[in-house]
């Protein structure tokens, strides 16, 4: 072996020496860098998991109160519809009374409606050819003042109209029913709920 091989190899070794220590330095930094990227990663997907998990969590409160919401409005209606019907229902009944229970009803409103004046009570077709015979005695004696039955049929299914000079005041049972449906039904909706 000559010299010049020796020096060859010498510069080969010391090469393939440096190399290798190159080499053993660049995967230590690349499994540093991996190591960190990894890690990076991990807090990244456990911070994203957390999010998400909040968002599903924020989704799932919003729509149990989103349906508690629907289904009180839910029962709210219905108990709506009911009161409603069960109000229209008394009002039909008192509609289609007897004519003595009718009209036993249409002198508790005289007295509770009317003034201490002269004045005219009007009916309905219907109620004034059905009045009893002698009524209008029966409303003067229940009523504050005096009244007088008008011939002439008003516009209305059932009740009367009481009219002192120009003022009248409606005790149809539709117009008692309009003025008087919201109290009717919070009374019903205390009873029945």
């Amino acid at each position: 072996m000559s010299g010049i091989d020796k020096i060859i190899r010498q510069i080969e070794s010391d090469t393939k020496d440096y190399c290798d220590e190159i080499i053993e330095n660049a995967q230590i930094k690349a499994d540093a860098v991996i190591a960190q990227t990894e890690k990076e990663a991990d807090e990244i997907r456990t911070s994203s998991a957390a999010k998400i998990e909040q968002k599903l969590s924020d989704i799932n409160a919003r729509a149990k109160s989103s349906a508690a919401l629907e289904e009180k409005k839910a029962f709210l209606s219905a108990k709506q519809r009911v009161i409603c019907d069960m109000l229209s229902a008394a009002l039909s009944n008192a509609k289609d009374l007897s004519d003595d229970e009718y009209f036993s009803l249409i002198l508790k409103m005289i007295e509770n409606h009317s003034q201490d004046d002269r004045g005219v009570i009007c009916f309905g077709e219907k109620d004034l050819g059905r009045l009893p015979q002698g009524f209008e005695k029966q409303i003067n004696d229940v009523s504050k003042g005096a009244l007088v039955i008008s011939k002439d049929p008003i516009d209305i299914d059932a009740g009367f109209v009481l009219s002192y000079g120009g003022i009248e005041e409606n005790c149809s049972f539709d117009a008692i029913y309009r003025s008087k449906a919201e109290v009717l039904s919070d009374r019903a909706s205390s009873l029945l709920f």
